[in-house]
């Protein structure tokens, strides 16, 4: 029987990366590390331009961890940690990983250190970075130090202090921000917000948003794309939108609430080239195609986990409504057998 040793770096290489990370570091670790095996592990770490890092990962293994952080903080260029507990991050302060440029840091709920403390050693070893997405403890304190930083994620982040947000607001020039906040904090969100003259996409998970409020985010000079989850209706944020916005709103993704919509409101998108709806089961009640026709340029129409008809009947009312519709997608895995005939249908041009 052929040893695995004896096959050529290639082959070893091929079965290597095959691995898991996890079982990766077990076939490191019951490896010489002077041996040619152990060498092609440390090559295809090197390879390896993403990882995800759990507290399983290295959990009591601290000498394997310092060397796997060595063989890869030159040439990893984004990483995911996931709960790692204080002292396994404390060990990472020996390490600096220039060329990190987007990080995901989902912190540990459980742990009773300093809730700022994990934060400012990322900050020292990712200096570079560009992207984060941040939950757990953080107040932001530290997040503002990290000066190229143009994506920020911080909608798990239920213990953001609000004068730190505006720190953060008025240091880094970001592009894109997902955030939430407390009803009564929208007085300092919104003008830090506000200030942000690059941002681009903003994502927020809300309560509520009054219409001044929205008027000066939509102010914002290059934002092209908004998301808003939001508890309260928001109807005349809606229209605001319209108004200010409407003819730049070329795709929509709307989940539950289209059919609140008013006339006014579908009036100023006129220029909509894409729809998605998803889960909307009040479209039983209404016809679709009426909503439809306030869209004449629109392209392309996608419905998500939902069952939009009755029957299938209706779908060609919205086709005949759609002159410039090119593509037409249903998502649902509870489909009715003529709806699928209906597919076959309209893909052989019938």
């Amino acid at each position: 029987m052929t040893n695995i040793a004896s096959l050529n770096d290639d082959c070893l290489l091929q079965i290597i990366e095959y691995l898991s990370l996890e079982e990766q570091l077990e076939l490191w670790q019951a490896t010489k590390s002077t041996s040619r095996l152990c060498s092609v592990v440390l090559y295809a770490w090197q390879r390896q331009s993403k990882y995800c890092i759990s507290r399983q990962t290295f959990a009591g293994r601290p000498h394997l961890q310092q060397n796997f952080l060595q063989c890869i903080n030159s040439t990893v260029v984004e990483l995911t940690l996931c709960h790692l507990p204080i002292e396994q991050l404390e060990r990472w302060k020996d390490h600096s990983f220039p060329n990190v440029r987007e990080l995901y840091y989902l912190g540990d709920l459980y742990d009773e250190a300093d809730s700022d403390a994990d934060i400012a050693i990322l900050v020292n070893c990712f200096p570079q970075l560009e992207s984060i997405g941040i939950s757990g403890h953080t107040s932001g304190q530290y997040i503002s130090q990290w000066q190229h930083l143009r994506r920020v994620d911080l909608q798990l982040c239920w213990y953001l202090d609000s004068q730190c947000f505006k720190g953060i607001c008025q240091k880094l020039r970001l592009q894109t921000l997902c955030v939430q906040w407390r009803r009564f904090e929208a007085d300092t969100y919104i003008p830090a917000i506000s200030s942000l003259r690059e941002l681009e996409e903003l994502d927020l998970d809300i309560v509520n948003l009054s219409t001044e409020n929205a008027r000066k985010l939509l102010s914002l000079p290059k934002l092209k794309k908004l998301r808003l989850q939001m508890m309260d209706l928001f109807d005349d944020v809606l229209e605001v939108i319209g108004q200010l916005r409407g003819q730049d709103l070329v795709a929509i993704t709307c989940r539950d609430n289209i059919i609140s919509w008013r006339p006014q409101v579908l009036a100023t998108l006129d220029n909509l080239r894409r729809l998605t709806l998803i889960d909307d089961g009040g479209l039983y009640d209404i016809d679709l195609s009426v909503i439809i026709k306030s869209f004449p340029r629109l392209e392309q129409l996608h419905f998500e986990h939902s069952l939009l008809w009755p029957n299938a009947d209706g779908i060609w009312e919205v086709v005949a409504a759609c002159p410039q519709l090119k593509l037409i997608t249903i998502f649902n895995p509870d489909l009715p057998n003529e709806f699928l005939f209906l597919v076959l249908l309209l893909c052989s041009g019938f």
